[in-house]
């Protein structure tokens, strides 16, 4: 090997050396700075840069701008932009929002929507006066019925004349409801005689023609008379028309009308008038 090559070869050797160590010391170097500087960033093409027109970015203030500036700022800047309100009495500046909601302030009511607390008028004494008082109806008072009974004898029903004759001689007349009534001096009924066939209705046509085993007497308190003058007349009246046709007096039960019975039954017409308060001397 001549002299010449091996000078070639030493040099070759130490460029190789330094290029090792310069690439090693720029790896550690980049290694060992941050990663922000590490990262590499994209840049557009100067032409891009050069054509893209400058835009001004408004920034808000602490404290608004007068309106006819603002408006202006904004017009100039995006066109036609809705006018948001902005309440300058808010000591904070408020970010803009996608919808901006405005609550209402006290004292700030208007006359259309604050409510009415005005009391109503008071009536005139001369209006309450005219007005009249409100009455309230006593309950009605609780009705009682007494009833008794005169049946025919045994296979020998009541002949429809003798009947009518017998009803009419104690003074009961036809009238409502198709059946004879003892009439008070106003003209309601004491107490009625309806038979006991049903309906209980009598025809003044073909009554007389007709026979029936007994007939019901009843009366219906309180009435147009006193609940004991009512009774007594009842009793007295039926007795009457059992003589003259031979029937036979009972009570509601259909039971022979003892005087015991009787005296029962005056004795529960006695407590019913104390129950209650009469009128007019009923």
């Amino acid at each position: 090997m001549t002299e010449e090559l091996r000078w070639i070869l030493l040099a070759a050797g130490v460029v190789l050396i330094a290029g090792v160590y310069l690439w090693g010391l720029r790896s550690r170097r980049r290694s060992a700075a941050p990663e922000h500087e590490r990262a590499t960033r994209h840049e557009p093409p100067l032409a891009t840069r050069v054509a893209a027109p400058a835009t001004q970015r408004l920034e808000p203030g602490l404290e608004p701008a007068d309106e006819s500036s603002e408006g202006e700022s904004f017009a100039s800047a995006s066109g036609s932009l809705p006018v948001i309100e902005v309440d300058r009495e808010d000591a904070a500046p408020v970010r803009a929002a996608p919808s901006a909601r405005r609550e209402p302030r006290i004292g700030t009511t208007t006359a259309a929507q604050a409510p009415d607390t005005t009391p109503p008028p008071r009536p005139r004494a001369s209006e309450a006066a005219a007005a009249p008082a409100a009455t309230t109806s006593p309950p009605a008072a609780p009705q009682k019925i007494f009833a008794l009974r005169i049946t025919a004898p045994a296979a020998i029903p009541f002949g429809g004349r003798a009947l009518r004759e017998a009803i009419t001689a104690e003074g009961l007349e036809y009238g409502r409801y198709k059946v004879f009534h003892r009439l008070h001096a106003d003209g309601e009924p004491m107490f009625s005689l309806a038979s006991l066939k049903e309906p209980g209705t009598f025809d003044p046509a073909t009554m007389d023609g007709a026979s029936y085993r007994g007939v019901a007497m009843f009366a219906v308190l309180p009435g147009p008379a006193a609940p004991g003058q009512t009774f007594d007349a009842l009793i007295e009246t039926a007795r009457a028309i059992a003589d003259r046709l031979g029937g036979v007096l009972q009570d509601d039960r259909g039971v022979v009308l003892s005087v015991a019975r009787v005296e029962q039954l005056r004795a529960e017409v006695a407590a019913y008038a104390r129950s209650r308060p009469t009128a007019a001397g009923r």
